[in-house]
Formats: structure tokens, C-alpha cells, sequence
């Protein structure tokens, strides 16, 4: 190994190790896994959007953005419903267990399709394999992305931050009211972008970095058929 490819290696761990610990100190706080500005933007749609009645969320990803942003609309005085899935039971357990600490069961629904990440599945190394080669084929697999269209009803806010988000940006176009948002986290990946052009109203948002010489810096991408206004308000973000 020349030294070129060490001080890559070391510098890979040392960022690896900072973001460990912002997100330490983000839980401790009781933060979502998120940059300062991509809490301030996601505040920003939920300060702004105006829900027909009863503000209805669909989310791929529980977790403590979940509690964080429920609590939220709570102390803000909007009625939410917060429907949110994830594939793993040790977290989903965990998040199960702190919505009934916090008392936000009356307003939180938490779902389970196991199994697992794309990490510990045979073929998976140092060196990725292309794009798709890990896409959805069990059962679970294909339940999660599908998951919220046994509702029989449209949503608000669509929240993608999880396992398979192109096919679950897919899924979204049929979930959504025609005043709906989209909401890609972690959107500067170029992998996750198929589709997003389809939406007519489509913008991406700088969302800062997670660590210094971070290459390219975090983005939220938001995506809506009819919803201009709230892209107008988001202009100053």
C-alpha cells in the first residue's frame, strides 16, 4: 500500500469517526440524524404547508427524526397523523419504546417489514457493486416499498430516508395529494435521483456537511405536482 492510499484510508476513518460522534451528540439531544440546515428546511415545509385537515405523514425510515418532528407539530398545534415503516426490529423496538415514553401513540404508527441491509448481504465489499445489484427481491423486500398504498388514501408530506429510496420515490408519486411533498434526504446521491424529473415542481436544497473536507455537501431534495407556494417560501432557505 503506498502512502497515498494509506492517508485515503486513515482520512476515511477519521471522517467515518466525526460523523460517529455528531450523531452521538445529535441522539443524546434528542436530534434527528441531521444537519442543523436540513432540520431548519424540514421545519420550513412543516411551518408552511397547509394541510386540508388533519396533516398526514408517510415516512421510510423511523427514528428519532420520527419523535423529533412529531413533537414538533405537536408543540406547534397541528393535528398530525405520522405513519412511518422500517426493516429493522432492534430499531424499531427502540423508536416503539421512546414514542410510548414520550406519549405520542395517539399521533405516531410505527410498522415493521424485516430484513436486511444491503451491508450484510452476500456479495457486498469494500469495493460496491453497481447500482441495483442489491435491489428489492423478498417478500419484505417488496412489502416495504408497497407498504403505504394499502392505505387507500393520499398524503401530505412524504418523507424518503431509507432502504431502496429510488423505488420507494416510485411508490411516492402514487401516495401523494396533488398538493403533496416529497422529501429525499441525503438527495446529493446521483443513484437516487431516477424519477425525481417527473415531479413538476422539483428543487434541491443545500443541507450543509457532516464533517470537515466532507467532498460534496448533504442535499434535501423536495418534489411536488402542484404545490409552486411552498417552493416560493422555500426560496429563502
Amino acid at each position: 500500500m503506498d502512502i497515498l492510499q494509506m492517508l485515503n484510508r486513515t482520512g476515511r476513518k477519521l471522517q467515518s469517526l466525526y460523523l460517529d460522534g455528531r450523531l452521538r451528540i445529535n441522539r443524546a439531544l434528542g436530534l434527528p440524524a441531521q444537519t442543523g440546515k436540513d432540520i431548519q428546511i424540514f421545519k420550513k415545509i412543516f411551518d408552511n404547508y397547509m394541510p386540508r385537515k388533519k396533516l398526514k405523514v408517510f415516512e421510510w425510515g423511523s427514528g428519532f427524526s420520527t419523535i423529533y418532528y412529531s413533537e414538533y407539530l405537536r408543540k406547534r398545534g397541528i393535528a398530525a397523523e405520522w405513519h412511518s415503516i422500517d426493516n429493522n426490529r432492534i430499531w424499531h423496538e427502540k423508536v416503539s419504546s421512546i414514542v410510548k415514553q414520550k406519549n405520542l401513540e395517539p399521533c405516531i404508527r410505527l410498522y415493521l417489514r424485516e430484513f436486511a441491509p444491503f451491508w450484510e448481504k452476500p456479495g457486498w465489499g469494500p469495493v460496491p457493486p453497481p447500482c441495483g445489484v442489491f435491489g428489492p427481491k423478498s417478500e419484505n423486500e417488496i412489502a416495504y416499498i408497497n407498504f403505504p398504498s394499502q392505505f387507500g388514501n393520499k398524503f401530505d408530506i412524504v418523507i424518503i430516508d431509507a432502504r431502496f429510496r429510488r423505488h420507494c420515490i416510485q411508490t411516492t408519486k402514487k401516495l401523494l395529494l396533488p398538493e403533496g411533498i416529497a422529501v429525499l434526504h441525503d438527495a446529493q446521491k446521483a443513484h437516487y435521483h431516477a424519477g425525481l424529473d417527473e415531479f413538476r415542481h422539483s428543487a434541491f436544497f443545500d443541507s450543509g456537511l457532516w464533517y470537515p473536507f466532507q467532498g460534496n455537501s448533504n442535499k434535501v431534495w423536495i418534489g411536488s405536482m402542484e404545490n409552486k407556494e411552498l417552493f416560493e417560501v422555500l426560496k429563502s432557505l
